[in-house]
């Protein structure tokens, strides 16, 4: 007998990976009364592919979304087994953490939140269909359900009429082991949404007591590593080395032998791959030239002999995998444990929503994470926390919250895929962010203070604030001073010349700890460049409505960038708002843009 129960929500989640567990949490804080169906509820917050979390943007993504109220960042603090902050020699633009976590307590953990979290139901379940009278949403699972809802936010990730391959073989997958979804697909273009097709590869794991690693180049952990998230404090806890080795040429070799029978470069016609993660067959057919590629072996968790051989990603046979392996410094009698396999599925072509990550055809629709054509676990949360805030206030009928390429990480992302697209999978690079000194790692609370007002936090915006105004206080009287004017302090620190005892009791005098000393320290060396960037902002704000003529010669344009040059005479934007959003085009080009435009309008 076919089941007819019908449930009425606020907010409905479509999934349960990285966007689909921030947008939970956030819909529910938020005071939505929120359901989250996920295919399976022993796979929440997976982490399907590497364990880590962070790294260069990506670590900076995670801050922003901590400071928000996400989950990512006290998760990470709870359960890393490495940890480290990475290019502290390049300066502040592009220092973070990078942590690898124990994976199945990562997962636990993640559970735990959600199944503990006010205004939040969990569900099993396959979504089928979705359906609309204008006013309300109603989902419809294979089993019979039926879950009525005012907005709905789809992180279905990679399981959209998805197949995992390797070697010979092709599964309907989303992921090892776990059923994929075809006719939701089906549903969404009823409803006129456009999809195109994506892929990713994983890397074989193997048994870490078959790893000899008395040869291999240790990647340690910092002793005591800083904290993800700005509530942790301290937590120690056990951490595992990571190894470094090579696939050199004799590998190399035997890689291109068996390339022909990879699927992976039997698709590459019909689905794009990351191109900041390629395949191992993608990198010796590109990369011939060089003699040897870098593999990480990473720990998957305290209680597992598994290791994850990242940069090894891969779609080749169980057996040339084994042949790869064992061809490896430290792994020639190495056992895997698992295969490398790749995934193939839909993506929703992200032009289709605003910046909000609302649909443009349905008001109410979200979509976040992988769906959208990113790849990472904190580009996916980053969307998804946005997605699932601006869900709640809709169906409160408040304003959306909209983070701008200005305010942070977040915003570059977004803009980003909305409005220059995908056409391989996203990932997030400082490179791509032209405010990165601006929007640094250790600032991410304070810049995302005024949305933390609008969305009513104003306790948490208040501490924040008053944590600011501590260290302005500070900078001030290190430059009005008269005692610390007499001692160059200002100058000592620019010049790295300052003694430790001196910080100390600059740190004592003002009530700073070691996070507030390291800002006001960035501070004070990179003051003009800071205020610079700022300054840049403020009059890329101003000036972003003026329009561009047709006939414009960009060549008499001076002190444009050669590639934006380009981009600008291919597209012919219509204004400076359009132009700065075009990928290659530079915000000092905006400026100079501006500035050119303004001397002809006189002059004309």
């Amino acid at each position: 007998m076919q089941k007819n129960n019908f449930y009425k929500y606020d907010v409905i989640i479509i999934g349960a990976g990285h966007a689909g567990c921030e947008a939970a949490k956030a819909a529910a804080n938020a005071g939505a009364k929120t359901l989250m169906i996920t295919i399976s509820l022993d796979s929440i917050g997976t982490l399907p592919c590497n364990s880590a979390i962070g790294g260069p943007g990506r670590g900076q993504l995670v801050r922003e979304l901590d400071a928000l109220g996400g989950e990512m960042a006290k998760n990470t603090d709870k359960n890393y087994i490495h940890s480290r902050i990475m290019n502290i020699s390049k300066g502040p633009a592009l220092r973070t953490i990078r942590a690898i976590v124990d994976k199945k307590r990562y997962f636990m953990s993640m559970k735990y939140m959600l199944e503990n979290c006010p205004n939040l139901s969990l569900r099993q379940g396959l979504a089928e269909s979705i359906n609309t009278d204008g006013k309300a949403y109603v989902i419809h699972t294979s089993d019979g359900d039926r879950y009525m809802c005012k907005c709905v936010v789809i992180a279905t990730g990679t399981f959209l009429r998805s197949s995992i391959f390797w070697g010979k073989h092709e599964i309907k997958a989303g992921r090892q082991g776990e059923i994929n979804s075809v006719s939701f697909t089906y549903a969404l273009e009823k409803l006129g949404y456009k999809f195109a097709r994506l892929r990713t590869e994983t890397p074989p794991r193997v048994d870490l007591r078959t790893i000899n690693t008395e040869n291999l180049r240790v990647q340690p952990y910092d002793i005591k590593p800083e904290m993800f998230s700005y509530e942790s404090e301290f937590i120690k806890r056990r951490q595992l080395n990571n190894y470094i080795t090579y696939i050199e040429k004799d590998c190399i070799n035997y890689i291109l032998a068996n390339i022909s029978s990879a699927p992976a470069i039997k698709k590459q016609n019909y689905s794009k791959s990351p191109k900041y993660c390629p395949s191992i067959e993608d990198k010796v057919n590109k990369f011939y030239n060089r003699s040897r590629h870098l593999v990480f072996i990473q720990p998957e968790g305290i209680e597992s002999n598994e290791a994850y051989l990242h940069g090894l990603f891969t779609t080749l046979s169980e057996e040339v995998q084994q042949g790869i392996v064992r061809r490896i410094n430290g792994l020639e009698n190495a056992i895997i444990t698992r295969p490398g396999y790749g995934v193939e599925y839909d993506y929703l072509k992200p032009f289709q929503l605003n910046n909000t990550l609302e649909s443009k055809k349905h008001a109410g629709i979200y979509f976040a994470g992988q769906i959208n054509g990113t790849t990472g676990y904190e580009e996916a949360a980053a969307q998804g926390i946005i997605a699932g805030y601006n869900a709640a206030l809709k169906s409160k009928e408040r304003n959306p919250v909209i983070i701008e390429r200005e305010d942070g990480y977040i915003g570059v992302l977004i803009d980003d895929i909305i409005l220059k697209g995908t056409s391989e999978p996203y990932r997030m690079l400082t490179s791509r962010n032209e405010y990165r000194l601006y929007h640094r790692h250790d600032n991410a609370d304070l810049r995302m203070v005024k949305f933390l007002k609008k969305l009513g936090q104003l306790q948490k915006a208040r501490l924040i604030t008053v944590k600011y105004k501590k260290i302005d206080n500070a900078f001030k009287n290190l430059k009005n001073t008269k005692y610390y004017k007499s001692r160059n302090i200002l100058e000592d620190v620019k010049q790295d010349r300052v003694d430790i005892s001196v910080i100390e009791n600059i740190k004592k005098q003002f009530n700073l700890n070691e996070t507030e000393m390291q800002n006001l320290v960035i501070n004070i060396k990179y003051e003009p460049y800071i205020n610079r960037e700022k300054e840049i902002i403020e009059k890329i704000k101003s000036i972003s409505d003026i329009s561009i003529p047709g006939n414009i010669d960009y060549e008499a344009v001076k002190n444009l960038s050669a590639e934006g040059r380009e981009v600008l005479k291919i597209k012919k934007p219509g204004s400076l708002n359009q132009a700065g959003r075009l990928e290659g085009v530079r915000a000092t080009d905006i400026l100079s843009l501006a500035v050119y435009l303004k001397n002809v309008s006189r002059e004309t």
